[in-house]
């Protein structure tokens, strides 16, 4: 029996390793297509930190090619390492990045976002909850639950979610004023900026956004260190070349 547990041991930990070796490339279609890595899956140069410059000694650390914030049963529910932010800015893009939570954890990344050093970064938010176990998607319903434009926009019924300790697969798509979220290989919700129906989504959710919300800007995505633990990999972005605006050649 004890060589039977340290054979699947052995084998859970080259199965992990194998996966890690695999993340975090391009093929070569996406290098023709124009996607770039923001995660190497050694080095986190690509992000900064908005509240400590050295995040990677305040609580984010980079595991089996994962960039990942593991908390302590003392740490939970407490900012440690702080958000993410890219170190470039974006206004049309596709972003397409894995990421699983631990049990009953939240999380999210933010886009179109403002993100300001030492102080709270604001955007459109696609949700990363545990569906299954955590408060605030289990008593905020679908507007607060994974795939969700976080507490205004729920994700439509087809969505497939995989629990914890699983990967998810998350696509986030901005082009012009066409916004799309994607979760495992699905379009789980689409909405337009400075619609009617996202103001009204908006003042029936009661949700409080900063001003400008659901306007166009060109903004750093971000990891959010909500208190639980995250982890993220497969990070890629793609810059889109955005539509003209009607009449215009």
């Amino acid at each position: 029996m004890f060589f039977r547990r340290a054979f699947l041991a052995a084998a859970l930990a080259l199965g992990a390793s194998a996966l890690a070796d695999e993340a975090n490339v391009l093929t070569p279609p996406e290098q023709a297509a124009g996607w770039k890595l923001l995660f190497d899956g050694k080095t986190a140069a690509g992000f900064r930190g908005l509240k400590n410059p050295d995040f990677l000694k305040a609580g984010w650390k980079i595991e089996e090619g994962a960039l990942t914030l593991p908390k302590e049963i003392k740490q939970m529910g407490k900012i440690t390492g702080g958000d993410l932010a890219t170190a470039e800015a974006y206004t049309d893009f596709e972003f397409r990045f894995e990421w699983r939570t631990g049990v009953s954890c939240n999380s999210g990344v933010l886009y179109l976002a403002h993100a300001g050093y030492m102080q709270k970064a604001t955007g459109h938010e696609y949700q990363l909850i545990d569906d299954m176990h955590h408060p605030d998607g289990l008593k905020g319903g679908p507007i607060k639950r994974t795939g969700a434009l976080y507490g205004i926009l729920a994700p439509g019924e087809n969505k497939e979610y995989h629990m914890p300790p699983q990967w998810n697969e998350s696509r986030v798509v901005v082009e012009g004023t066409r916004v799309e979220h994607w979760l495992n290989g699905a379009k789980v919700l689409e909405y337009t900026l400075g619609s009617p129906e996202l103001q009204r989504a908006v003042l029936a959710s009661r949700a409080r956004v900063p001003p400008g919300f659901g306007t166009k800007l060109k903004g750093p995505l971000v990891l959010l260190d909500e208190g639980d633990e995250v982890a993220f990999r497969n990070l890629k972005i793609r810059v889109i070349t955005a539509p003209p605006a009607p009449g215009v050649k």
